[in-house]
């Protein structure tokens, strides 16, 4: 990787028009492939019951299909909120949807207006982490609950056949100020976090960790001697590359 290409092209997203451009070849997630759709939303399912639940789902990209599926099993209301309009208003609403965009801060609604909130491979992308937890904490009511699936990969490198799987968390070869200069403009950034990072940061917020999975990448977990990057880690954490939260507000 060449850092000063990567600080340059990092520049050139800042500019509105080349990022409008980009954004036309920018593919998200699960692409709106309604089978993958149906097993992200049956993997909420495992935690929450949807019938008669208001539901806000964040950074659900070209895709609003898992929320189809929620609405078509009993969901009261659906509503998706992303910091790009991947999909139109009107198109949203469509599929009873309400669909609407913010800026990685604040969310746009009103405190405990949701029973449930729901992120697939969208956190590991926030830019204020803690800002949105914190958020996330003030739209559900008392007892609602969150269900955070977060990859911990480093993205740059996903989708190339040739790319190492020892590459997996390369963005921790680079201290976080260097790590913006290269990424906070691109999709492919993503803020570091580790696994117990996390956890502390949900936790510290006032959530309740109710049930967690993870993955861990075995090709890290051969190598790690070798990887003096991720030698500062835990071992939970320097191999741990996928994982799922469910989260409850308390009563």
């Amino acid at each position: 990787m060449s850092v000063p290409l990567e600080i340059l092209q990092n520049l050139l997203m800042g500019v509105p028009p080349v990022a409008k451009l980009a954004s036309r070849c920018h593919r998200t997630g699960l692409n709106a492939d309604r089978a993958m759709a149906r097993r992200v939303f049956d993997l909420y399912c495992r935690f929450q019951t949807v019938v008669g639940k208001d539901i806000l789902e964040i950074g659900p990209g070209h895709t609003l299909e898992v929320l189809e599926e929620a609405f078509k099993a009993g969901a009261r209301s659906c509503a998706a909120v992303d910091v790009a309009g991947y999909v139109t208003v009107e198109e949203a609403a469509q599929r009873h949807i309400n669909y609407t965009l913010y800026d990685g801060r604040r969310l746009p609604f009103a405190s405990q207006q949701f029973d449930h909130i729901w992120s697939y491979t969208a956190f590991e992308h926030l830019r204020y982490p803690q800002m949105t937890v914190m958020e996330c904490f003030r739209l559900l009511r008392p007892g609602g609950g969150m269900v955070a699936h977060i990859d911990l990969g480093d993205h740059t490198y996903y989708g190339h056949q040739a790319a190492s799987p020892l590459r997996l968390f390369e963005c921790l070869r680079y201290p976080a100020w260097l790590w913006m200069l290269m990424r906070w403009n691109r999709s492919s950034y993503v803020n570091r976090l580790r696994k117990s990072e996390w956890k502390r940061l949900f936790e510290g917020t006032g959530f309740v960790v109710k049930a967690e999975t993870c993955c861990i990448s075995e090709d890290i977990a051969r190598a790690l001697p070798t990887l003096p990057y991720l030698q500062k880690y835990s071992y939970d954490d320097a191999v741990t590359a996928v994982i799922t939260l469910w989260l409850e507000k308390t009563a």
